[in-house]
Formats: structure tokens, sequence, C-alpha cells
């Protein structure tokens, strides 16, 4: 994983700090992120909405119930940008057929649904790619230190939902004629008529388009702020700043010396740059300098406030005159129109994110399909292809140490051993696992001996990369004889 180009900065952080970090950056990108959300909720809502006209309170039902499906938009979306490089809405409206038929998309809708923790291990399932007993493994150890604070991320998300949506039900009531406001709210809690659901179902939606977004962002922040506990971000971080340190200290140092000299020769004008004086007006001739200071636009802005007040209600004949009757029906043919247009819009969305996918997808037919690398074969940055190693692991590595390239040398040894583990031996490695997890994972699952032959390697790799602290030549010749036998190079 490349922490280098991550676009926030990583240091260990508290539950709620991590959370709040995860709002932030979802506002930093709000554009690639909630226009492509809102058009996902909006296209699948309108489905089901128009197919389940006369039953809309099962449509709502699915709406709530598919918010696993829509999360998987906004994750690929947060973790793209958190590597530096922002999906445009292009992008991410094309890659929504392959979100929604990705495999364990089927557990975050049934049993995984009801999960209050779902923000924070869905990266788990969707980015690691991890199910069965690994991903319950795994879970288990992101959820150890943060689980209040994604706790307490469901609960203030679901609250502002129904906050939205109470809000949106008040503004329909303000709206209605006067006196029918308590009319409104009779209906909405005793019992909806066929125009307050379709309000209620769309005031919903566009709740959940606002609010999950920021839902995923918090628990996405959670698992990455976690990952940074476990694994050493801001360690690997520091060990790459100082080793960069290093290289421009020998030229700053170099122009050190030579600016020296430029603040030298400022410090030799500086006196003489003091004795000229401006000339400042006195009490008399300030005049003037007021009158044109006063001039300036900034000084003579006239700025009109308009209010809004509450007027006396005017006593209403019982019947309203011709104007009055006029007024109603431009109100109901107004209403009308905005009704329409409405579904008019949404029924535009939907039509728009279909063409767009069908343009990319055929795009993508068109263009030559580029090979992407297999992640099950790469280990923190490491190809564990057989095909990427020399014939004879050993005699290269020996020579990679002879020739000065200890880091390389310890490199091609190391990914020697995890082919051999892996592709000899059957050792089941996940994908996101680091090196002291391989150790362990080797100590439960091979003989003594291998075991310890492969934590001595660890050791001196992890040094090596990390600590920029080679081995002795002894020391890595006996880790090669060692590993003779293992990888089968000639004596």
């Amino acid at each position: 994983m490349e922490t280098e180009s991550i676009a926030v900065e990583v240091r260990p952080r508290a539950g709620f700090e991590a959370v709040d970090l995860g709002f932030r950056f979802a506002r930093a990108i709000f554009w690639p992120l909630f226009p492509a959300h809102a058009i996902v909720v909006a296209a699948f809502a309108f489905a089901l909405y128009a197919g389940l006209g006369t039953r809309l309170w099962l449509a709502a039902l699915l709406v709530w119930w598919l918010k696993p499906l829509y999360d998987r938009v906004a994750l690929a979306v947060l973790a793209e940008a958190l590597f530096g490089r922002v999906p445009t809405l292009l992008e991410t409206l094309a890659s929504v057929p392959r979100l929604i038929t990705t495999t364990g998309l089927l557990q975050s809708l049934t049993w995984l649904r009801f999960s209050p923790l779902r923000s924070f291990t869905a990266p788990v399932l969707q980015l690691e790619g991890l199910r069965g007993i690994e991903r319950s493994r795994r879970v288990s150890v992101l959820v150890g230190r943060d689980s209040s604070a994604a706790l307490g991320l469901f609960f203030a998300c679901s609250t502002f939902e129904l906050v939205i949506f109470a809000a949106g039900l008040q503004l329909a009531a303000t709206l209605r004629p006067e006196g029918e406001m308590a009319e409104f709210w009779a209906g909405v809690l005793g019992g909806a008529g066929p125009q307050l659901t379709w309000i209620e179902a769309v005031l919903y939606t566009l709740a959940i388009a606002a609010i999950e977004p920021l839902y995923v962002a918090g628990g996405f922040a959670l698992y990455v702020n976690r990952r940074v506990w476990l694994e050493g971000w801001d360690v690997d971080l520091a060990f790459r700043r100082l080793e960069q340190r290093a290289l421009a200290r020998g030229i700053r140092a170099r122009l050190a010396r030579g600016a020296s000299l430029g603040v030298l020769a400022i410090a030799l004008l500086l006196p003489g740059l003091a004795h000229a004086q401006c000339e400042v007006p006195g009490p008399a001739g300030a005049g003037p300098c007021i009158d044109a200071v006063l001039a300036d636009p900034e000084f003579s802005t006239v700025e009109k406030v308009e209010l809004w007040l509450p007027k006396e209600s005017a006593p209403q004949s019982s019947e309203p005159g011709l104007l009055g009757r006029f007024v109603l029906w431009l109100g109901s043919v107004g209403a009308t129109l905005l009704r329409v247009g409405a579904w008019l819009a949404l029924a535009l969305v939907v039509a728009a994110l279909a063409i767009v996918i069908l343009r990319a997808l055929r795009a993508r037919e068109r263009a030559p399909e580029a090979v992407a690398p297999d992640e099950s074969q790469v280990r923190f940055g490491l190809d564990l292809r057989p095909e990427a190693l020399p014939p004879d692991v050993i005699a290269a590595a020996l020579a990679r140490f002879s020739a000065g390239d200890a880091p390389g040398a310890l490199s091609l040894l190391y990914r020697g051993a995890l082919v051999h583990l892996v592709r000899g031996l059957g050792l089941r490695v996940p994908a996101s696992a680091t090196e002291g997890e391989c150790e362990r994972i080797a100590r439960a699952a091979l003989d003594s001996g291998l075991a310890s032959d492969f934590a001595l390697l660890t050791r001196a790799w992890v040094f090596c990369a990390y600590a920029h602290e080679a081995p002795a030549p002894e020391a890595f010749a006996e880790l090669c004889q060692r590993w003779r036998p293992h990888l089968g190079a000639s004596p």
C-alpha cells in the first residue's frame, strides 16, 4: 500500500476525531461523492416508487433496505480519493454495475444489514475482499478499539435523517393554506392519504442522499485510523521523510552558503533605505486625504436590506371574490406544474444515468483492455509471481549483496521465501497481511525449523527495509545457507 500518496495527515487519532476527519474529507470531495451517490439512490427509488405505486410503504422500505448497495458507490469514491486520485462522476457511474455485481453484496443485504457497525466493517468486505472466517477474524481485530465511536456515528446519522425528514414535513405543512397545518399533521400521524405518502417517500429519499455519504465517510475514516494504529502507517511515512530529508540536507547546506552573501548585501543596504522619509501631511492637510479615502468604493457602498414581517390578517368574507378564485386557480395550476416537473426531472435523471452507463460500457469494450495486476500476488509492494523470480534465487541474492544492494538482495530472498510458502506449501496469507502477520501465520502452520528460518529472514528484511540497517555479510550468508534447501538452489 502506497502510504506516501495518502491525501490526509496520517497519525493515530481518537475514534470521534477520526469520524470528524471523515466528515471533512467528504466535504472536500463533495462534487465527486454526493452527486454520484444521489443519482444511484434516485434511480433505484424512482424505479421502486414507479413499480410499486399502489404500495408506497413497501417501496420506501426497500429503499431503506438497499442502503448497503448505495454505500458501495460512496465507499469506492472515498477509497480512490484517499490515495490522491479523485474519480470523475462519469467514472463512478460507469463502475456501478461492477460494484453491484461484486461478491459480498448478498451478505451486506442479509445478515449484515442490521449491524450498526456496517460502515466501519464494510471496507473489509468490499476493499480487502475477505469472506467467511477470514472476514470475521479481521473484523474482530478492527472493532476492538473504535466500536463505541462507530455506534455513536450510527445513532447520530440516523437521528439527522429523521431530522431532515421531519423538517421537510414541517416545510410542506407551512406551505399549506392557512388553518390546514393541524389537519396536515393529523394526516401524517393518523394515516396519510396518497398525496401525503408520496411526499413522505420523496423526503425520506432526499434524507438518505444527504446523510448516507457522511455515514460512509465516517466509518471509512474509522477503518483507516484503525489500520494506522495496527500497521504503523505513520512510522513508515516518518522513515520515508527522514530519507528524503537526508537527501535534501546536502542541497540546503550549499544553498545556505550562497544565501548568506545575499543577506549580508541586504543588511548593508537597509541603513541607507531607513533615511528615506515620506511626506506626512500635517493636521491642516489631512482633509483632502480623508476625503480621498472615503471616496473609495469600499466606504461608499450602499446596502439595501429587505425584511419580511407578518402583517395583520384582514377579515375575509365567507366566499372569495372573482380575484380570489383566480388566485386559487393559478395556485392549483402552479402546484400541478411543479409536480409534473418534479417527476419529469426524476425521469430525465434516470435516462441520463442509463445513457452515461451505456456509453461508458461501449467505450470500455472498444478500448484495449489493460492487464490489471493481480492483487492476490502482491504483498506490501512485493511481486510474488513465480515467473518474476530468477531461476536461482540464492545466487542472484548473493550477487546483489556483493554489489552493495543489501535491500534488493533481502527483497529477492524474502520474495522467494514467500513464493515457496504460498505456492509450494499452500500457506494461506491474506492480501492485507503485514510482515508480522505473515510471521505469525507461518509459526502456526509450519514446522518449528522452517518457521524459525522464516522469522529470522522476516526480521532481517524489516530492519533493512524500514530502519535501513543492512545485515552483516556473515549473517546474510547464513540466511542464504538456511534457505538453500527450500528454494532449490544449486550448492
